[in-house]
């Protein structure tokens, strides 16, 4: 299976890159220096013999979309909408990612894949732009909204709470907007089966699990690191609200927890609890720490 993905310097596109060509499948890079998301003229040529077109490519900074809101759509609704209608025409699979920047985040709760999509800035309302041009240019298509995604190689912002708590700097979080995080390893499980059983439709691709603050996060994950020897113990941190952060452009959405019960449902395993997740990735940093070389 020859799979082209979008993105391949981004923290998702790269993660697949890697995670396929593991896997023996045949991976074509397609970043940013040549497939211009700009300029999707050219698209057609570099989808030549590819079986697969996963896009995780967007402009995906909230106060970058809001500042520049002609590049989020040309980027985010427009691009998608070429590479659907090519990949429809010469019958390439398309998977597409969203966000759960979609939805308002006005009520309590986790959103269903058909719930109201009512997005507050120009990033939500590019991305669901997107959603809606892939899907009426390709019904075959797959759309994955995704939230608050780590354990790739670039950090987000599990593995950049992970290292202050290391180095002992000083730890506060948001508490007052909620989600539910994704683990990177899950996230590629999740792609390469929907692939191989030719899904299609707008899934939830999160953990599972309540919704969950970024303090609770970093709760979460010091208490884990306590939990498997990687510090010796835990320190305060300092619960700070969204309005605090004054250079914030773009609005921010509060409650975006998704429910990923559709695509539970359709895996041959439950998709398992966030914080499961997270103390696997924690262990994980605790066999690489063992196994990092002595200067």
């Amino acid at each position: 299976m020859k799979i082209g993905i979008t993105g391949t310097t981004g923290r998702v596109g790269a993660a697949l890159a890697s995670y396929f060509t593991a896997l023996g499948e045949q991976v074509v890079s397609l970043d940013r220096a040549q497939f211009d998301l700009i300029n999707p003229e050219r698209f057609d040529e570099l989808l030549d013999n590819i079986d697969v077109l996963i896009n995780p490519a967007a402009l995906s900074a909230p106060d970058g979309c809001e500042n520049f809101p002609e590049q989020a759509n040309a980027i985010n609704h427009l691009a998608p909408l070429r590479m659907a209608e090519l990949c429809n025409i010469r019958g390439i699979v398309f998977l597409h990612f969203s966000t759960d920047y979609v939805f308002s985040g006005n009520e309590l709760g986790k959103r269903r894949e058909n719930d109201e999509a009512n997005a507050i800035n120009v990033y939500g309302a590019s991305k669901r732009a997107g959603e809606i041009a892939v899907m009426q240019a390709n019904p075959a298509a797959i759309i994955l909204r995704v939230s608050w995604v780590y354990g790739a190689d670039k950090p987000a912002y599990v593995e950049q709470t992970l290292q202050k708590i290391l180095n002992n700097d000083l730890l506060e979080a948001i508490a007052d907007k909620w989600s539910i995080p994704t683990s990177m390893k899950d996230l590629c499980e999740w792609v390469n089966f929907l692939l191989k059983n030719q899904a299609s439709g707008v899934y939830h691709a999160c953990n599972a699990g309540e919704p969950v603050s970024w303090h609770g996060i970093a709760v979460a994950l010091q208490e884990s690191m306590l939990h498997q020897g990687l510090i010796s113990s835990a320190r305060e941190i300092m619960a700070t609200k969204l309005s605090d952060i004054s250079h914030f452009s773009a609005p921010r959405p509060i409650h975006t927890a998704m429910d990923n019960s559709l695509l539970s449902h359709q895996l041959p395993q439950p998709i398992r609890h966030w914080r499961d997740a997270l103390d696997e990735f924690v262990r994980d940093q605790l066999v690489a720490s063992h196994h990092k070389p002595s200067m």
